[in-house]
């Protein structure tokens, strides 16, 4: 099974609500989300998964339009414990997730054992080595890319 794992890109600093979630795009980031969707394009990807933050949502929607989305208010700002039981119940193949560090990046480096870090704008490739999510461990996926626009 192959999985894409995408940090938001760059965001503003601080959203017109005060609040975290409501951060939108920087400029910097929309240039990001361009590039991405360049990339994105020719991978086989089924479906995604994005968190409920203004800013991974204006992620998702610049993807594919024929691509179904599914907003997770649990990805929003996932720690490791959240992403491993996400991932270990009902993922498909070729999935994307859209979502935020640190949690992201503590579960790629537990999943892989290769030591990952996102930044913003960056999206991960991963294949699971087994056919059951329900037998996610550590060091039980390999990394296949890393990939981040130099905008």
């Amino acid at each position: 099974m192959r999985w894409y794992f995408l940090r938001h890109a760059k965001t503003e600093r601080e959203a017109w609500s005060g609040k975290d979630i409501d951060r939108r795009l920087a400029p910097k980031g929309i240039k990001q989300v361009a590039e991405l969707m360049e990339l994105m394009k020719v991978l086989p990807i089924t479906s995604i998964r994005c968190s409920t933050a203004q800013r991974t949502r204006e992620t998702a929607n610049a993807c594919n339009p024929l691509i179904p989305i599914t907003y997770s208010e649990v990805l929003y700002l996932a720690t490791l414990d959240q992403w491993k039981l996400m991932l270990s119940n009902e993922v498909q193949d070729h999935m994307l997730f859209i979502g935020h560090n640190d949690g992201m990046s503590e579960f790629l480096t537990w999943l892989t054992g290769a030591s990952i870090h996102l930044q913003t704008g960056a999206l991960v490739t991963v294949d699971f080595l087994g056919s059951d999510p329900r037998a996610l461990g550590p060091e039980t996926a390999s990394l296949i890319a890393y990939e981040r626009p130099e905008v």
